[in-house]
């Protein structure tokens, strides 16, 4: 019994690590952008801007989401730069719509979103840097967990296996 008490602590430990750094990666990916939900009625549209910083992080993101999405909506997002240069624009095809553009320029980036579509709709837009390295912190995060959970596990049954029995030194 005493040989698996360092395993379930350790294990513990893992676990730990690997919740706080889900918490650190969902910060840091609230930090890097700016978000916002609303209801848009049949021809509103709905405006969203970021200060992006090309000497900061050259990749930028936007996302936009709409709830109870069907596929004869007729939603317009663009994307221009602070110089008001379009950056990409399209209509709404899949949902939700996450695309990668590139920061060329310091200054606030506009996503517009506008409803040409048959029905109000609620949409959630978001736009800014795209953290560097999210992915390989999210992959070490997973790791950390599942390494974690598993030595738990083992703890777990085998303290069960042995419950009844004593340790004689």
């Amino acid at each position: 019994m005493k040989k698996f008490k360092p395993v379930i602590i350790t294990s513990a430990i893992f676990i730990i690590i690997g919740i706080g750094l889900a918490i650190y990666e969902s910060q840091l990916v609230n930090e890097n952008v700016a978000n916002q939900q609303q209801n848009l009625s049949v021809g509103g549209s709905m405006t969203l801007t970021k200060e992006l910083n090309p000497s900061e992080n050259q990749d930028g993101v936007y996302s936009v989401q709409i709830a109870d999405f069907q596929e004869n909506e007729n939603i317009k997002v663009t994307v221009s730069n602070p110089l008001g240069e379009i950056i990409t624009s399209k209509t709404v095809a899949k949902n939700p719509l996450q695309e990668n553009f590139s920061v060329s320029t310091g200054g606030k980036y506009k996503l517009q979103i506008e409803n040409q579509g048959p029905r109000e709709v609620q949409v959630l837009a978001i736009i800014g840097n795209y953290p560097q390295n999210l992915s390989l912190l999210d992959i070490f995060g997973f790791i950390v967990l599942i390494i974690g959970l598993s030595g738990l596990a083992i703890g777990i049954m085998y303290f069960v296996k042995n419950r009844g029995r004593t340790d004689v030194s």
